[in-house]
């Protein structure tokens, strides 16, 4: 009875499959995905002091969200060679086990870029895949906490993933993806033995990084699969607006210049996390290839830490503020499936709340700053399409507030990096 349900069970899956439409997998087809990610790193690996092995030292890190893309080609029948990048990522490093109680040592930020391999052995609805190649993790930025001279260099190794497509369409589909990648990287710094930052102990760690990241998101085919040209083919655009909707994830410079009484307090810095909010774009077509463009994002709440000589500080406090972006957008060629364009324009940050921290009553001021973008539209039907761009923005803000009853100013350098992806409308 058991094996004549297991064997219903699989004709009836094998049915299924056999009965979807044929989706783009030939040699030459190709697909780019559009994702939202979580990683998060194993957190092992031997920790010295001065040299000597402390077995019973240990770090941990938080998890991070990101955004990822990838685009693959068909080389030959099911299988692909692709490629991906992340956006910026950042993670603290607490120390753990003989450590424990130690402040956060101080932040890394990095993005991972993948070339490899994959296979995709069914053309079905539910198109399974597995694939592995190398992986590159860079580095983009370090900022200290209690330690000094925090210094993680890139690294590289092997990964494996593997996933499923689920198409919506012979053009549209989701995507759930697993990759796990195994590399580590040596890092080191010094740690304060007094209060007064003049002795200090040297920190190695092998950290074994081994990263697993999870992926949700939108692909998009191109190619014949089984479609007629009725279906594939793609005027030029001429239509007047165009409406982009997905995932934005924010990164910060993190500079600031503070005063504390009104004399310069040396070495300060920020720290923040990535942070990712939903936003929209609308544009208007001006001529063919003149737009204007208005983004909006939903306010994001994101914490403030101190970095460098107040590294070792508790939170600083809490902002609540509006990203908002208006440009004027030159879009070189409205034909074809890959449409990209540039931008620049203005960016105003609309600060709606502070929560205090270390720093009491915490104010930050509105700002208004030049806003540069680049990106791409890639059509997958004559309206509809993914986008993907980037955004730079230079926003500098001062910040007000007191700690230990003394007058605190800082002017502060955000510069945010903005990446953006998701769908695109055309009408």
């Amino acid at each position: 009875m058991k094996m004549n349900i297991a064997a219903l069970m699989s004709a009836s899956l094998l049915g299924m499959i056999a009965a979807s439409p044929v989706v783009a997998q030939e040699a030459g087809d190709a697909y780019v995905r559009v994702a939202a990610a979580r990683t998060k790193l194993v957190d092992k690996g031997d920790v010295k002091t001065n040299g000597v092995l402390d077995p019973a030292a240990g770090y941990s890190t938080r998890e991070t969200f990101h955004g990822v893309v990838t685009g693959g080609y068909y080389i030959a029948n099911s299988i692909a060679v692709e490629a991906s990048i992340s956006t910026p990522a950042t993670t603290d490093n607490l120390p753990a086990g003989s450590l424990l109680g130690t402040p956060n040592l101080g932040d890394d930020e990095f993005t991972m870029a993948t070339l490899g391999v994959s296979l995709h052995p069914f053309r079905g609805k539910f198109q399974p895949y597995v694939g592995g190649g190398i992986i590159r993790h860079f580095t983009t930025q370090e900022r200290d906490g209690l330690g000094v001279g925090l210094n993680i260099p890139n690294a590289y190794g092997p990964y494996v993933h593997a996933g499923v497509d689920v198409a919506m369409s012979r053009t549209w589909g989701l995507f759930a993806d697993v990759r796990k990648a195994f590399y580590h990287t040596n890092a080191t710094g010094l740690l304060p033995l007094d209060a007064t930052y003049t002795q200090f102990a040297s920190v190695d760690a092998k950290a074994e990084l081994d990263p697993l990241t999870i992926q949700l998101g939108v692909v998009a085919r191109f190619g014949r699969g089984g479609a007629a040209e009725s279906d594939t083919r793609i005027e030029t655009d001429t239509t007047k607006w165009v409406l982009r909707g997905g995932l934005t994830s924010l990164t910060l410079a993190d500079k600031v210049a503070l005063s504390v009484g009104g004399a310069v307090y040396p070495g300060a810095g920020l720290s923040t996390y990535e942070h990712q909010t939903p936003s929209i774009q609308i544009g208007r077509y001006l001529t063919q290839n003149i737009a204007v463009n208005a983004t909006l994002g939903f306010p994001p709440t994101i914490d403030i830490r101190g970095a460098g000589s107040i590294g070792a500080l508790p939170k600083l406090g809490e902002v609540t503020y509006g990203p908002t972006m208006l440009t004027v957008q030159y879009h070189p060629t409205r034909s074809g499936r890959i449409r990209p364009y540039v931008g620049i324009g203005a960016s105003y940050m609309i600060v709606f709340d502070t929560k205090d921290g270390a720093f009491r009553n915490l104010k930050v001021d509105n700002d208004l700053g030049w806003a540069f973008e680049a990106g791409t539209d890639i059509m997958v039907s004559q309206n509809w399409g993914i986008f993907a761009d980037v955004k730079k923005a230079l926003l500098r803000p001062n910040a007000y507030g007191s700690f230990g009853g003394a007058p605190v100013v800082g002017r502060t350098r955000l510069d945010p990096w903005a990446f953006s992806g998701g769908a695109a409308f055309h009408f």
